[in-house]
């Protein structure tokens, strides 16, 4: 398949923090920058599954942008009961073609994912994740779980998003790296500074890189930078949610 020249599609990924510390004051803080970022597609970690949180940002995004495409998604809960507490999903105005999900075999984590038509003939494949936050062989053992996962998908070009609990130069991001490339350290020549904590919930002082947007060698990056980083105007430790959010505008390389 060939994608048309010059093509820019913009992703992202963010940890929501569920209902947690203060989510009625933030909400529309998330949702006025998630409108203003304009994700192609985003995955989405930490979402409250009852009542469904992610149906209420998809629908007050949509009341926000009137697009001739409106934004869709697919929501996964976590294994077993706590699936009915907690999910995950992916975000796209992009018309979704196939979709699925991944039992991560721990700590009730899942990953899920979206195949997405791109203008033209060209199909994108996005992967959302939210590893293990306790146990670095299992967050190891789930990176390999996505890894065999993305080698029976065939030839198509991929990226993962998501809250990976893990450091750049982790075992995890080591095993990652077998066929994905951070995207912001692509872009730099380095990861940022940190992506957790925001001043919403300052929980450590240095803070850490834990989200990361990964592509394959089929995408190539044009831009990357951090999102979800601005608190309300009238609050400075008021944000969108207690991680920054990263954000890349990437486009397939030509074949």
């Amino acid at each position: 398949m060939s994608s048309p020249p010059g093509q820019n599609i913009r992703v992202g990924t963010l940890n929501v923090r569920n209902t947690a510390d203060r989510w009625r004051e933030r909400r529309e803080l998330l949702v006025a920058q998630l409108a203003e970022l304009r994700p192609d597609v985003i995955g989405l970690q930490e979402l409250r599954r009852w009542p469904s949180q992610i149906r209420w940002i998809t629908r007050r995004l949509n009341q926000s942008l009137p697009l001739e495409s409106p934004y869709g998604y697919h929501a996964t809960g976590k294994v077993g009961p706590w699936g009915l507490w907690e999910g995950i999903a992916v975000l796209t105005r992009l018309p979704m073609v196939e979709r699925g999900s991944l039992d991560l075999e721990g700590e009730h984590r899942v990953a899920n994912w979206v195949r997405v038509r791109l203008p033209g003939s060209a199909v994108l494949e996005v992967h959302n994740a939210h590893l293990s936050s306790r146990d670095e062989k299992m967050r190891d053992k789930q990176a390999r779980l996505i890894i065999d996962h993305l080698a029976t998908r065939g030839e198509i070009p991929t990226l993962l998003v998501g809250d990976l609990n893990a450091g750049p130069v982790s075992s995890t991001l080591r095993l990652l790296g077998e066929r994905l490339r951070s995207a912001y350290a692509l872009f730099h020549g380095e990861e940022p500074k940190k992506t957790w904590p925001t001043a919403l919930r300052p929980v450590v002082a240095n803070g850490s890189v834990i989200d990361y947007v990964l592509v394959d060698d089929h995408l190539e990056v044009v831009d990357a930078w951090l999102t979800f980083d601005r608190p309300a105007s009238t609050d400075p430790t008021l944000f969108p949610s207690d991680h920054f959010g990263i954000a890349a505008t990437i486009r397939l390389r030509p074949r």
